[in-house]
């Protein structure tokens, strides 16, 4: 997809690192400075995404072992991993060739507080557009277009397993420093011409990538540029043809170690088309029509709804209740807890206060993001148990949260843990739990009433045998007050 080995050209320059580790770096401001903390946007080529993570993985096993709405459970998982990282997804889909996954397809976008928009043209022209103009951080990408069409910073995914996104990152500014070949859009646009892409399949007959490759040493690809970005009109075939004796002469004096006349004597009169370099070097944007910067999109992350997605884990995946809370249980409560600790904004405009936790101590995984593990204190509903006596979520749970998450949010707890070398102080056993988060214990609440309508009100009767209404209340393997509700009337 895009141009025709231009992934392999660039990746000496590229860094290969996990998606958490990349958006730690471009976290900005602080939960105390007056305009917030502000995540990484990351532009979402969502048509190639949604085909990558969905078609092929959905399909993989068929749908037969899929289970209900493959495509849209694959989504979910997906989207719950990008949830774990610092960042706020926006996805552009095409104007003209839209996925086929379409239902449920933006509800879980909204569900996940991410946001979406549908280009006038190609998605990665958008992207581009968005990343020059300083709206977004990076494009998330299969198609190399994107190099060309302007993008500072572009990731490519290289593996999804394991509950996280590796990839490749390739920027701008150090492609165009690399000192072996300098990679400027010139030089890109001449690869492009040579060996051909989505808008002119083939390239230059005969021109394979060891020649293209030296081609681009010289200063062939600079004055190609030049060729189309200042000669008038009218001027255009006379300079173009300049320019073409210049490449044939190159192509059979020795200049490229050897001599290549059957390449020279082959190329067109008509090479480069001048259609197609326009199209690389003016793609059509939803801003190609607008000289005001004011239309461009503000993104404003919002908290993920948590009832939302149990909803629609029953609905339209049609899991029962005890996976709904198992998985997600294990795998989107971490997310939920740092983006609260980022105190991003609900879906109706609400900044709520940050957790009551204690720091427990912190890790240095060789190779990996250094952590803090830290308690997060929740309020008693959610100490419900199933029929199989799981539990919702621990009162007392533990998660890891990067370290650079808890020194931008919660630096205060971070400097009493370093010198004290203990955790932070937190409410003692003694007293009562405290709702850890307002709006996500709402959420929760909502919860675990939808996994266990029979239980009612239990929150308020949790710890109180004489009003609990026949429910026993026991005490789980780590001494925590649970409700047994195998033995409700």
């Amino acid at each position: 997809m895009g141009i025709t080995e231009l992934w392999k050209l660039v990746s000496p320059s590229t860094e290969g690192q996990t998606l958490m580790a990349f958006a730690l770096e471009g976290l900005k401001g602080h939960v105390q400075d007056e305009s917030g903390l502000s995540m990484m946007t990351v532009g979402v080529d969502a048509s190639a995404w949604l085909y990558a993570v969905c078609k092929l993985q959905a399909f993989r096993l068929g749908h037969a072992q899929s289970g209900e709405n493959p495509e849209l459970r694959t989504l979910m998982y997906k989207l719950i991993t990008l949830a774990n990282a610092p960042v706020h997804a926006h996805f552009i889909f095409d104007g003209e060739d839209r996925p086929t996954i379409k239902r449920g397809k933006h509800e879980l976008l909204q569900i996940f507080g991410f946001t979406w928009a549908t280009a006038k043209g190609e998605a990665e022209a958008d992207l581009a557009f968005l990343s020059k103009a300083g709206k977004i951080g990076a494009v998330l990408t299969e198609d190399s277009d994107t190099l060309l069409f302007g993008a500072e910073k572009v990731l490519r995914l290289t593996d999804n397993e394991d509950g996280t996104f590796l990839v490749d990152a390739y920027c701008a500014g150090a492609l165009s420093n690399d000192p072996n070949i300098p990679l400027t859009t010139s030089h890109l646009l001449l690869w492009a011409m040579l060996r051909g892409g989505d808008y002119n399949p083939g390239g230059l007959s005969g021109c394979g990538s060891q020649v293209s490759r030296a081609l681009l040493a010289g200063d062939l690809s600079d004055s190609h540029q030049r060729v189309m970005t200042s000669v008038a009109p009218a001027q255009l075939p006379g300079m173009l043809e300049t320019w073409r004796d210049r490449l044939r002469t190159i192509l059979v004096d020795g200049t490229l170690g050897r001599k290549y006349p059957t390449l020279a004597g082959s190329i067109p009169a008509d090479f480069p088309s001048v259609e197609i370099m326009r199209l690389y070097l003016h793609p059509v944007t939803t801003w190609s029509d607008s000289a005001s910067s004011s239309s461009l999109p503000q993104f404003n992350p919002t908290q993920p709804n948590i009832t939302r997605l149990a909803a629609f884990c029953q609905d339209r995946l049609g899991w029962m209740q005890p996976k709904i809370h198992k998985y997600l249980r294990n795998n989107f409560w971490p997310a939920a807890c740092m983006r609260a600790l980022c105190q991003l904004r609900t879906d109706d405009g609400v900044i709520l206060p940050k957790p009551t936790f204690n720091v427990e101590k912190q890790k240095d995984p060789e190779g990996g993001v250094p952590v803090y593990c830290i308690t997060l204190f929740a309020p008693s509903f959610v100490n419900a148990t199933n029929d199989e006596g799981e539990s919702w979520v621990p009162s007392h749970s533990k998660v890891s949260i990067p370290a650079r998450i808890m020194e931008l949010t919660s630096p205060q707890d971070v400097i009493n843990y370093r010198d004290q070398h203990a955790a932070s102080a937190g409410p003692s056993s003694g007293e009562p739990l405290p709702d850890w988060h307002p709006r996500l214990s709402a959420q929760y609440a909502a919860v675990a009433d939808m996994l266990w309508p029979e239980v009612g009100n239990m929150s308020n009767a949790v710890g109180d045998p004489e009003s609990s209404g026949g429910m026993k209340v026991c005490t789980d393997e780590e001494g925590h007050e649970v409700i047994d509700l195998t033995v409700l009337d």
